[in-house]
């Protein structure tokens, strides 16, 4: 409903969201997840990139490494990768420095568009063609 969206867009529980959200019968899996919050942005609280991540992570046995990087003349960004047993990239939290509400990396001719990068669409569709798995 429209109250509990704009309680999530404010980093708020919605009162009718139920505490155990994100399990279905106690069972959860590792879903690909990557999220592209800006850490300035006003309009959807930062910290939802955070909770989708942790509600969308299974188990424990995750391991994780941590990125720091520029775009040339651009923003700076952190981006913590959680890889499986295998050395996979499951999930991906990208948080772009001094980025407000927009796309990142997206055309300076956009709405709601940051040029100042980094690119989330390439990053996405990179992200997710890595999570196609050899059949069987």
């Amino acid at each position: 409903d429209l109250p509990s969206a704009f309680a999530a867009m404010r980093g708020e529980r919605s009162p009718r969201e139920p505490e155990s959200s994100g399990q279905s019968g106690g069972y959860r899996l590792n879903l690909p997840t990557i999220v592209f919050p800006g850490d300035r942005d006003a309009t959807v609280h930062p910290r939802n990139g955070a909770e989708v991540v942790a509600r969308t992570k299974a188990s424990g046995d995750l391991r994780t490494t941590m990125e720091h990087g520029r775009v040339a003349a651009g923003h700076a960004y952190t981006r913590s990768i959680e890889h499986d047993a295998s050395g996979r990239a499951v999930l991906e939290q990208w948080v772009v420095h001094e980025a407000g509400h927009a796309w990142s990396g997206g055309s300076p001719a956009g709405s709601f568009t940051d040029p100042k990068g980094p690119d989330a669409t390439k990053e996405m569709l990179r992200f997710f063609l890595e999570q196609v798995r050899p059949e069987g």
